[in-house]
């Protein structure tokens, strides 16, 4: 099995708090839970959602979030194509420089930055507001931003060979790419992961050297566009793994929302997922697993307990935070089972 470095999803602290319409949704989440992630996502650009933290009496701080914009599973389908292509233009634009034509380079840079502006347009965005004050009411902090998910995930059969192997053979570090394989099909049998800013970054320097005629300067920028705009996640045996965090993360945010119904569909498939890969670690190694397994069912059956009656916002409160700890556990797994 081998090892990779799955960067976290999460940014910022803002960024932590919004409610972000998120598309690392597997395909078999959407699949198997009365309703979709991107339906659940509806409901959540539907009103804003208001977090306070602090105890009474002392500094408080009210995160206000609330997110424009839905994602439909044809749309999150479309954003991964547009995504792969962005990979293409840059490839084509790599060619262009080695073949001496600056002028080509600079149409394929400008295709890629254009299939990003077109990403970005349909990815949902999240106003967020922080607000701090002192135990004398007095305000002490505050601020807006907006935030958007910057990572989009390149569907599994969506990525192509044509645009995969360019990116390997950009990477020459076997320990970064060993497990990738491209099969007959020309799919890929890892996930992969774009990293929207990090590659417009370096389509805008590639453009700017390409206008001051540094075609070297443009060569290096399309390069790391490559080799670092790209994560593979995990591989095809870590699937389960990477499906119970997915689901766990939706039902962590189903919870926010106070939506027991689809947080308890999420869980049985983190249940399900989990108990999978549980079977595939070695007896040794099945203990932290078996724990949150029985964590994950006392909490559905809490839910399930509550026959469709809104939980008091203690109980919904602690019940986030216990999703909030297995997803930051399963990312932990990551580096430490692989």
């Amino acid at each position: 099995m081998c090892r990779f470095n799955a960067r976290p999803v999460m940014r910022s602290f803002a960024f932590a708090l919004a409610v972000v319409a998120t598309l690392a949704g597997t395909a078999r989440a959407q699949q198997q839970a009365p309703s979709t992630s991107a339906e659940h996502e509806g409901k959540a650009g539907a009103q804003p959602v208001v977090r306070t933290f602090g105890a009474e009496g002392g500094y408080r701080t009210e995160v206000r979030s609330e997110t424009k914009g839905t994602l439909s599973p044809e749309d999150r389908r479309q954003v991964s194509l547009l995504a792969a292509q962005v990979f293409q233009h840059v490839d084509e634009a790599r060619r262009a420089l080695d073949a001496d034509d600056a002028k080509q380079a600079r149409r394929e840079v400008d295709k890629g930055r254009e299939a990003i502006k077109a990403v970005r347009a349909m990815l949902p965005k999240t106003d967020v507001h922080t607000r701090t004050t002192a135990p004398d009411g007095k305000v002490v902090y505050e601020d807006d931003r907006q935030v958007q998910e910057d990572r989009v995930p390149l569907f599994e059969g969506m990525l192509h060979a044509r645009t995969l192997a360019p990116i390997l053979a950009a990477r020459r570090d076997a320990s970064q790419v060993a497990g990738v394989r491209v099969v007959d099909s020309e799919t890929i049998s890892t996930q992969v992961t774009a990293d929207l800013d990090f590659v417009e970054s370096q389509l805008g320097k590639a453009a700017k050297a390409l206008q001051d005629n540094k075609t070297d300067d443009a060569a290096g920028a399309l390069l790391q566009a490559q080799v670092r705009g790209v994560d593979f996640r995990y591989s095809r045996e870590d699937t389960p793994l990477a499906e119970a965090r997915d689901a766990i993360w939706l039902a962590r945010r189903a919870l926010e929302e106070n939506n027991a119904t689809q947080a308890n569909a999420n869980l049985a498939i983190a249940r399900q997922q989990l108990e999978i890969y549980r079977q595939s670690l070695p007896e040794d190694k099945r203990r932290d697993v078996t724990q949150m397994l029985s964590e994950v069912g006392q909490l559905e059956r809490q839910l399930h307990q509550e026959g469709g009656q809104s939980a008091n916002q203690a109980d919904r409160s602690r019940q986030w935070g216990a999703a909030t700890q297995w997803w930051d556990r399963l990312n932990g797994w990551f580096r430490r089972h692989f």
